[in-house]
């Protein structure tokens, strides 16, 4: 049992890792495209973006986790349509939120 599932938990913890860095990016790159770090009394609004930013981070990280390894383990048992629904869902649900971020940040 723990051999069958040692390729998807790797290549599912890496997809979340790599998820929880581009969340971070993408979001510090988005805040600062605003200018509250800009000012002097700005210290609390920089420090709440990194929070914030980690936090959205975290969030795309356990939903890439989730459904990631959720395809890996449905294509394994030869439930490829389920499988494609899955990814595709992750994909729809991540382009969904980083409209929103990019939009909202403006």
């Amino acid at each position: 049992m723990r051999a069958k599932l040692t390729f998807p938990l790797s290549v599912a913890f890496a997809a979340a890792f790599a998820a929880q860095l581009e969340g971070m990016l993408v979001t510090r790159w988005a805040a600062d495209r605003r200018t509250p770090c800009l000012s002097s009394t700005s210290t609390e609004a920089c420090s709440l973006n990194a929070t914030v930013s980690f936090l959205v981070g975290t969030f795309f990280a356990v939903e890439t986790l989730a459904a990631t390894l959720t395809a890996l383990v449905l294509y394994r048992n030869r439930k490829r349509f389920s499988a494609a629904v899955t990814a595709t869902a992750l994909v729809a649900a991540l382009a969904v939120e980083h409209a929103w971020l990019l939009t909202y940040a403006r």
